[in-house]
């Protein structure tokens, strides 16, 4: 799982990331950063998933991770209705659970209405 070695291209989209949140996601970040619910989570942290028969090795760059809960959490907006876009996310879905990691995804629109309900859904992943 882990490999220390991460492609510069793979780094800069994780920094491009991060430093281009969505509002909904720095709603989410303020409140768990800091281990603010008891655990460490990072943002946009690129993450080894496998390598290719070709050599060639597979990241995911989730919006949210906990390594010590095994716990992402994708924010969704209005691109992840595509169809595309959402069999993409499924395909990652499945690696990630052959991995054990517990996925949670809330939408955008979600996060904005009720920001406390959204907490109490990622707080309720916990032992």
């Amino acid at each position: 799982m882990y490999n220390p070695y991460i492609p510069e291209i793979i780094k800069i989209a994780a920094r491009d990331l991060r430093k281009n949140m969505t509002e909904s996601e720095k709603l989410i970040w303020d409140r768990i950063r800091n281990k603010k619910l008891w655990y460490k989570f990072e943002r946009q942290k690129p993450l080894y998933l496998y390598t290719e028969d070709s050599g060639l090795d597979r990241y995911i760059i989730p919006d949210f991770i906990c390594i010590e809960l095994k716990t992402i959490i994708e924010i969704d907006w209005s691109v992840h209705n595509l169809k595309e876009v959402s069999e993409l996310d499924l395909e990652k879905e499945i690696l990630l659970k052959q991995k054990w990691f517990k996925i949670l995804r809330l939408t955008n629109q979600e996060i904005k209405e009720n920001i406390n309900n959204s907490i109490k859904k990622i707080a309720a992943l916990f032992p």
